[in-house]
């Protein structure tokens, strides 16, 4: 009985260190599952940044297409009135 006494003591004191691994093991992910959010939401205000800078530049792009189209105009205009003279 004295054997099987130690015996389960020490399969208590095992099942107790792993549990106690067990849970550092838990806190660990735990914590490195909220970094990684942390990090996910950073990324995703950056991209927001990004995608807002590129609708402005786009819009930007797109005006000075219109830009150079009107005064392309004006100038086949003004080349066709100086041959008309």
């Amino acid at each position: 009985i004295k054997k099987k006494m130690q015996m389960l003591k020490l399969d208590k004191e095992n099942a107790i260190d792993r549990a106690e691994q067990a849970e550092t093991d838990k806190k660990e992910a735990e914590d490195k599952c909220k970094q990684l959010e942390d990090e996910l939401l950073a990324l995703q205000k950056k991209l927001k940044g990004t995608e807002d800078e590129l609708d402005k530049f786009s819009e930007a792009l797109k005006e000075a297409q219109e830009k150079l189209e009107l005064s392309e105009k004006k100038a086949t205009d003004a080349e066709g009135e100086v041959a008309s003279l």
